[in-house]
């Protein structure tokens, strides 16, 4: 069994997840682990850290398009309040490769899954979408409000400029991709009411995924949750409470 720890996967060299947070994670057509990113001198993107900070940190979506499987265990711990108000679920402590699967694990939970090769984007500056089969990154600063359009419900064609200066433009579908197109809203300032996902509304986190058990299976006394993709009942999700 070959094993490939993390930093030997493209687009990962210059990634530290041992010291980075886990800020959310959701499931809508991907996995998608929301990061405070630990980035290191030799990235592309790196800066000097702030004055009350070790690390350069950088917001990154950690991606498994085209999931075929997944186990997803989030354990019951209470999220770490950061001095910005922010909060986090701790840190990704082991991330690799080995039988054609995936694994993570941190006091968060653990991941297993099947999938293509994972991703790493920078949102902070650029907006992620799919063109066809494939996810595009768009720099932010070079979108227009005004050449975004409505072509019809659930569908958004977004008019944007490539390094050169030249206009390029993506259709964005709801139905395909719900991350690009729920982004695109909140940029045009449309959020639309009741745009959620099948489990949670959102984000998956400990809390969420208690009060979905609670409300649908009368069960709240639990020490972590597994969701597996898809179910072994022919159902998309499979959702189990681990008792204490």
């Amino acid at each position: 069994m070959e094993r490939l720890n993390y930093w030997q996967f493209p687009g990962f060299e210059n990634i530290y997840l041992e010291d980075s947070y886990v800020l959310s994670i959701n499931d809508k057509t991907s996995i998608q682990i929301l990061l405070e990113a630990v980035l290191t001198e030799n990235h592309s993107l790196y800066t000097q850290p702030l004055p009350e900070e070790q690390y350069c940190y950088r917001r990154m979506s950690l991606n498994f398009p085209y999931p075929q499987t997944y186990d997803l265990v989030l354990n019951n711990i209470s999220p770490i309040a950061d001095p910005d108000g922010s909060v986090d679920y701790g840190n990704i402590d082991e991330f690799f490769s080995a039988d054609g699967k995936y694994y993570l694990r941190g006091e968060w939970g653990e991941l297993t899954i099947v999938s293509d090769r994972p991703l790493l984007f920078d949102v902070e500056n650029y907006l992620i979408v799919k063109n066809g089969d494939n996810f595009i990154e768009i720099n932010k600063e070079k979108i227009s409000i005004f050449e975004w359009k409505r072509e019809r419900k659930g569908v958004i064609t977004l008019v944007y400029e490539n390094t050169s200066g030249s206009p390029l433009s993506v259709q964005i579908q709801a139905e395909q991709d719900p991350e690009g197109f729920a982004a695109v809203l909140g940029y045009m300032g449309e959020i639309e009411r009741g745009y959620t996902t099948e489990l949670t509304g959102g984000d998956l986190t400990f809390d969420k995924l208690k009060q979905y058990y609670a409300a649908n299976l009368n069960q709240e006394n639990v020490q972590a949750f597994s969701v597996k993709y898809p179910s072994s009942t022919g159902d998309k999700y499979l959702i189990s409470a681990i008792t204490s």
